[in-house]
């Protein structure tokens, strides 16, 4: 409970006639001064009592018309405020505060209820300028009492949630230029077992499970029968998205991480809708950055979308210094024989060809892909979204993936077709599809990996025209 400037006065009122009382020596001022003090004191009483029934009796509605918008877009936030007539006697002021990355485009969000005022309702512009999720603080309701000397500011309980989404890029996923509707797929189990839905009302045989019998069909037919359902899905889906910083590539609005985060959020939804228990790691430069453990629970799909819209490119981590198997080797055919203390000294570092496999083995999405291999069986999906920039680890990263029974799905960005000048020489930029093209094609050779291209519309359209216009065939 705070004091008000009117109590400030009538206080400072009352430290005078305690100081005029002893001055004069007069007892009728420090009387008067006791007396005033005294009666601030028991307004203080009743003050924090209303303030108790006061809270109790008002209702508050604080909603937005909408839980999930586009960045740069607007949502509606209202505030609705009641209370009975008969706590109407005192001033109430209801403030509502902006997350970070939220602004008020209708200005500053407040209720004022005066007293002998039941309700009001008012509506704001809000419009969001950053991605993510956002928990709007809780609203504060100040409360004043009837002589103005005494208010207190409480939270209310009621705390709206809004996910913020990025807008949808001009999306391509295909394979050499056709588009796919579904990648992901969709599926159903092919097995009976334990479900909702009704598979087979048939015959009962010795062996069948007795709580599988279907006791109207049997009184009904005068046989036992069975009745066979779905089996639930058990198909365990690991994504995993790269946000290393070669993920910047493109335009604002544009870049890879956009694209890889809007495929990445369709899978999410497609595996919520069948039911797919959903894992999720992110790969930054030094590892994984974000991981959430697989489940079929709304909570679960929610934040692993959550993930996706908070991730941000990671600094590159340093290569400085690294080089090629090749190229360590003929470094060591040149210093073999060479005894002076520099050659001595330098072929100590080119001849053991160990660094060079670890630098496979250290990369962060190989390691993440093993680790997953390590620890969450051998069957599912697993589902890589990246782009083609370092092919010999990407292809080590499939490698390591496929060693189990696991299906692979990897999805990539071409680094050919979101650098910004790439559309100015269009020659140039269909080789380097064609070759984009041929190592998509490479990594679906194995029966269980299914590669796809993701890059913007209207680019990869230009070159395959281009393609077309030229004669050239693929």
């Amino acid at each position: 409970m705070e004091v008000t400037e009117q109590w400030w006065t009538l206080a400072s009122a009352g430290l005078l006639l305690v100081g005029l009382g002893f001055i004069a020596d007069q007892l009728v001022f420090l009387l008067a001064a006791a007396g005033l003090g005294a009666w601030l004191v028991g307004g203080a009483i009743a003050a924090s009592q209303s303030f108790t029934t006061q809270q109790r009796q008002l209702s508050v509605s604080y909603t937005l018309d909408t839980t999930t918008i586009l960045i740069d877009t607007a949502a509606e936030l209202t505030l609705r405020v009641s209370r009975p007539s008969a706590a109407a006697q005192v001033p109430v002021v209801i403030t509502v505060e902006m997350p970070p990355g939220i602004s008020a485009v209708t200005g500053n969000p407040a209720v004022v209820l005066g007293s002998g005022e039941t309700s009001q309702t008012t509506t704001w512009t809000i419009s969001p300028s950053v991605v993510g999720q956002f928990d709007f603080p809780p609203a504060a309701i100040m409360i004043g009492d009837r002589y103005q000397l005494y208010n207190v500011t409480l939270p209310d309980t009621e705390t709206p949630t809004l996910t913020v989404q990025p807008q949808t890029p001009e999306l391509h996923v295909g394979q050499g230029g056709t588009g796919v509707q579904n990648a992901y797929g969709q599926h159903r189990s092919d097995r009976p077992g334990p479900g909702v839905t009704t598979r087979e009302l048939r015959e009962y045989v010795p062996g069948d499970d007795v709580q599988q019998i279907d006791w109207n069909a049997t009184a009904r037919l005068g046989e036992t029968y069975v009745r066979e359902t779905e089996g639930e899905t058990d198909r365990q889906t690991l994504l995993i998205v790269d946000h290393r910083h070669r993920m910047t590539a493109g335009v604002d609005g544009g870049t890879m991480l956009e694209y890889a985060r809007e495929v990445a959020g369709g899978i999410a939804q497609t595996a919520a809708d069948n039911g797919d228990p959903l894992a999720f790691s992110a790969v930054g430069s030094e590892g994984i950055t974000t991981q959430i453990t697989a489940g079929t629970t709304p909570q679960t799909y929610t934040n692993i979308k959550s993930a996706l819209y908070d991730l941000q490119p990671t600094a590159e981590a340093s290569t400085q210094g690294s080089r090629s198997a090749p190229q360590a080797r003929q470094l060591a055919d040149r210093l073999r024989g060479d005894t002076s203390p520099f050659g001595t000294a330098l072929s100590a570092y080119v001849e053991d060809q160990t660094q060079y496999v670890q630098r496979f083995q250290t990369d962060p999405l190989v390691s993440t892909v093993r680790q997953a291999q390590s620890t969450r069986g051998s069957d599912g999906i697993i589902v890589l979204v990246t782009s083609d920039r370092d092919r010999a680890k990407l292809r080590e990263a499939v490698k390591t993936a496929v060693q189990g029974d696991s299906q692979i799905l990897v999805f990539l960005m071409p680094h050919c077709l979101f650098e910004p000048p790439a559309l100015s020489k269009l020659d140039e930029l269909y080789d380097h599809y064609r070759a984009f093209e041929e190592f998509r094609r490479e990594l679906e050779r194995h029966p269980r990996v299914s590669a796809f291209e993701v890059a913007p519309e209207s680019r990869i359209q230009r070159v395959l025209a281009h393609r077309q216009a030229t004669g050239v065939t693929q």
